[in-house]
């Protein structure tokens, strides 16, 4: 444990100050003053008070920067990685199911070739059933099996980058590091092997303990959605993750326990994050693909609604054709005429858009693509093309017809009949 060497009222020593705002340096000088840019705020000096007083003011600051590098070292260390990772599985239990820890650890790997995830992460899936997934000290991740039940990879995928970016901005470090008050500071670092244990005793309890504020949850949506562009996952599994969150809890904010973690009481409700994730889509494709009412919408045309199909819902599914539109037009792949149809799929630059419920359907699909990607972007839905495309009917028969190319108007009106 480092020591701090006492020091002598009557000697110059430059000290560091904090006040809530920052550090703030300040000098003991030999009348027994402390000069700092504090006495500005205060309109005034600070006198010290005695020896006693003073001694406890360095003690503290050498504390708290005793807890800050001890933290810093179980974030940082491998060794605390460890640590970590064995607490939390302590903690939460351990899933017996290689492949679902195979899944998340594909999916961390996938994503960790992002040049935007500079750290290396532990991750496991623990038996909980309800939807959540958590980040700790030791750059330790946790994803619940009932998240890994109700999300496929795309959707996971996301919610484990939103993860990794609370790891990058180091969140859970200043977090625990604010929770550590001064007397406890005192207590660990007067402590020697009783104090390791009360900051190890602090790190296992902050798994339930831990609250992220507005901007840090922002933050990591932010991050999330840019490590999950970076790979090969859809970006609609952004808002796909958000509105699966959404429909299983609805848009109420209190939570319990674990899952206060993921959607913690002072956070944004699941829709207003569906909705920032269209915006983080809509920008990311250079403002040609948005989503509107479920409705995928190029260049300010509305091209088509998907109905639900198998264990997607029409939002889901318009989220993923929108992602990988989005995809092409952010990699310049969209050229005039280069949407297609094969059967009842459709296809754009030769990557497999949506499948519809008919030929008749993709070859419409297709031609309203075609028709919007000879406009500029920047626009939004437009009220007359609106009208064109109503959503698509719940229908597993299909048409075998094949085209390669599609051009002319198209309406859709009395598809629905």
């Amino acid at each position: 444990m480092v020591k701090v060497k006492r020091l002598a009222i009557t000697t110059a020593v430059a000290l560091t100050l904090t006040n809530g705002l920052g550090a703030i340096p300040a000098t003991i000088t030999e009348s027994g003053l402390v000069s700092s840019t504090v006495g500005s705020v205060l309109h005034t000096t600070v006198p010290t008070a005695h020896a006693a007083g003073l001694e406890t003011l360095i003690s503290g600051a050498a504390a708290m920067a005793y807890v800050s590098t001890a933290i810093n070292k179980m974030d940082n260390s491998d060794e605390g990685q460890q640590e970590s990772l064995a607490n939390a599985k302590k903690q939460t239990g351990y899933l017996d199911d290689w492949a679902a820890q195979q899944r998340v650890q594909t999916i961390v790997t996938n994503l960790s070739k992002s040049p935007l995830v500079k750290r290396s992460y532990a991750v496991y899936v623990n038996p909980q059933t309800d939807f959540n997934a958590f980040m700790t000290i030791g750059r330790v991740m946790s994803v619940n099996k009932g998240t890994l039940d109700k999300l496929d990879d795309n959707q996971l995928a996301y919610v484990i980058a939103h993860e990794l970016s609370h790891g990058e901005h180091k969140d859970i470090v200043n977090g625990m590091k604010k929770q550590v008050g001064l007397s406890t500071a005192l207590s660990i670092y007067a402590g020697g092997s009783a104090g390791g244990a009360i900051l190890g005793n602090i790190a296992g309890n902050y798994i339930n303990n831990q609250v992220f504020t507005m901007s840090q949850e922002k933050n990591a949506d932010d991050l999330g959605f840019d490590i999950l562009a970076d790979s090969q996952y859809n970006i609609g599994g952004a808002a796909g993750a958000m509105a699966v969150m959404r429909n299983t809890y609805g848009d109420k904010t209190y939570r319990e326990g674990f899952a206060q973690v993921l959607a913690p009481n002072n956070h944004p409700k699941a829709s207003a994050r569906v909705t920032e994730n269209i915006k983080r889509m809509y920008e990311y494709s250079g403002k040609h693909v948005n989503v509107v009412d479920n409705a995928v919408i190029v260049n300010g045309d509305n091209i088509y609604t998907p109905a639900a199909s198998g264990r997607y819902t029409g939002e889901e599914r318009s989220y993923y054709m929108a992602g990988k539109l989005a995809k092409l037009y952010h990699d310049n792949k969209i050229t005039n005429g280069s949407a297609s149809y094969s059967g009842a799929t459709v296809t754009v630059a030769g990557e497999s858009i949506v499948t519809t419920h008919e030929s008749d359907v993709a070859l419409m699909v297709a031609t309203n693509l075609n028709n919007a990607f000879v406009k500029a972007g920047g626009k939004s839905a437009s009220k007359t093309t609106k009208e064109k495309v109503k959503k698509e009917p719940n229908k597993k028969d299909s048409k075998t017809s094949t085209t390669t190319s599609t051009s002319g108007n198209v309406d859709l009106s009395n598809l629905s009949k």
